[in-house]
């Protein structure tokens, strides 16, 4: 597991501050999967209607995503910035573009469809599962990891320019029916990821200011 903290001026008693940091510790349990579903669902609402809590929740998937194998003693910085100025500059130029290339990628690649020749997968194939998307614009593989403790599932992604444009110039949006879940913003490698998922089928949106790719029917399973 991996664990953030927040300093504060031990000369300095803000409530402000403190407050903050008790706003800040109750997200982390949200992404961690350390709260009750009541709980759940109240900080969901209030990350939906909260910019700051939304930048928060970001940077913490991502730093859960990668804390495993890198020890961050504090989020890069800026990095809450240039996030949500990517996805602002995103959204604002996907507004008031007619030429915005929208394609919907097709599933070439469904590991829970593989065990072939009478082999039947056990144990790992119940908790994880890979998708292959593909399309003109990339191919987007998309790995789904249900933790054992909490029924939530893990999502982490790649995108595969085909026309070697930057992976990195690409974000993601989460998409759970109608409403929007959560949006990131890949790195270098097209990596991105969204975690603490509820059963359901989503949609992913793989964005970049030329193109719009479309992943369907990307289902988070409940254990049995």
């Amino acid at each position: 597991m991996y664990s953030v903290s927040r300093h504060t001026n031990a000369l300095e008693v803000d409530p402000v501050s403190k407050s903050e940091d008790k706003e800040f510790a109750r997200l982390v349990d949200w992404v961690e999967g350390r709260v009750s579903e009541r709980e759940a669902r109240i900080l969901e609402e209030q990350v939906a209607s909260d910019a700051t809590m939304q930048d928060n929740v970001t940077w913490l998937r991502a730093f859960a995503l990668i804390s495993e194998a890198t020890v961050i003693a504090s989020p890069p910085p800026k990095v809450r910035d240039i996030l949500v100025d990517r996805f602002e500059e995103y959204a604002a130029d996907k507004r008031r573009s007619g030429w915005l290339k929208r394609v919907v990628a097709a599933l070439s690649f469904d590991s829970d469809l593989q065990p072939a020749l009478g082999l039947r997968a056990t144990g790992a194939s119940e908790s994880q599962r890979q998708l292959v998307y593909s399309s003109e614009v990339a191919d987007v593989t998309i790995n789904l990891r249900t933790r054992p403790h909490d029924g939530l599932a893990d999502l982490y992604g790649q995108i595969f320019p085909v026309d070697g444009t930057d992976p990195g110039a690409f974000g993601a949006q989460l998409l759970n029916g109608a409403s929007e879940a959560a949006t990131t913003a890949a790195n270098e490698l097209g990596e991105f990821s969204f975690g603490a998922l509820p059963p359901g089928t989503y949609e992913v949106l793989a964005c970049s200011e030329q193109a719009e790719i479309r992943l369907t029917g990307v289902e988070v399973r409940r254990r049995t």
